[in-house]
């Protein structure tokens, strides 16, 4: 059973003329020689999302060496699937490129958003990226009218294997939208092209559960995934608030649901003491890392957590 050891919080936002919270939501993680990237998502003064990143010391994940506020990529042309907004999911190296799958915003009026996921790619390292494409790589189809967003994605020999969140519906609780969404799998030759066989990973607990980001590691051969889940009620913090759940898989598209395995909880008190969302589990050097979020979706800030036993 995965049991995590919390390092505590890495990283939190002071005030900035830049930024209009302190959010530092979905850390996204790459290797990058000595140092560690972690690219994230604070909130510009029009509270729009971005990708900025952090340097942390590869010898010391604790450690920020560099903070680079500025946003690493521009918004979308208007009209445009990622006109009002951008967050990273996933980061990856492929072809002397650096790949980066992107969830992109769109205001709506009947209900408050809609998501689909782009791809961005680097050519300098990973300092700046720009569109691979205009259009988006993931979005609605006919079988999955909701959304797709959030990929975690895993090379496995020539396959690209993608777990992605899927949106089935809004739901009016207490006079507002709110968006129900499971996790699912595609699979494709290129990265660009997914074919999505409609693959539902994680049965809901209750009609009104809502899942996001899921992350997924091999290990001795085995798929492990963390991901977080909610309550579409009372979820701001409250008692329905995000938590880290766990599942694990033989082949990577039929999943034995094992929350009570995830490793790692709510802290007593503190900054992760009432929600953990958003986890990203990476293996570096030889050991088993979790970075994620904590209270207020992010705007208390990114910890770190290493795994001490499977």
């Amino acid at each position: 059973m995965p049991c995590w050891k919390k390092l505590g919080r890495i990283f939190e936002w002071g005030s900035s003329p830049m930024r209009s919270t302190t959010h530092a939501q979905v850390p996204t993680v790459l290797i990058k020689g000595s140092v560690v990237r972690v690219y994230f998502a604070p909130r510009n003064t029009a509270g729009r999302s971005y990708p900025a990143y952090i340097d942390l010391d590869r010898s010391n994940l604790t450690r920020v060496l560099a903070v680079h506020e500025e946003p690493v990529m521009t918004m979308g042309r208007p009209g445009m699937f990622d006109d009002d907004g951008i967050m990273p999911a996933c980061v990856l190296e492929h072809d002397g490129e650096i790949w980066m799958y992107y969830s992109g915003w769109n205001q709506r009026i009947t209900v408050p958003y809609h998501n689909s996921t782009g791809l961005a790619v680097s050519k300098d390292g990973g300092l700046s990226f720009s569109r691979k494409f205009e259009g988006p790589v993931m979005d609605r189809t006919p079988e999955e009218p909701g959304l797709a967003v959030t990929p975690s994605i895993l090379r496995d020999g020539d396959t690209w294997m993608c777990w992605y969140i899927s949106g089935l519906r809004w739901e009016q609780i207490n006079g507002k939208f709110e968006p129900v969404y499971v996790i699912k799998h595609a699979h494709s030759s290129d990265g660009i092209r997914w074919i999505r066989p409609n693959i539902l990973c994680i049965p809901q607990k209750h009609p009104l559960e809502a899942f996001s980001h899921p992350t997924v590691i091999k290990h001795d051969g085995t798929y492990h995934m963390w991901y977080c889940c909610r309550h579409s009620q009372n979820f701001r913090d409250g008692d329905g608030s995000y938590r880290i759940g766990y599942a694990r898989s033989a082949d990577g598209r039929n999943w034995e649901r094992l929350d009570e395995a995830a490793g790692i909880t709510l802290s007593e008190s503190g900054w992760d003491s009432t929600m953990l969302c958003y986890p990203y589990v990476i293996d570096i050097d030889g050991k088993t890392y979790m970075f994620y979020n904590g209270n207020g979706f992010g705007q208390s800030g990114i910890g770190l957590a290493v795994l001490e036993s499977w």
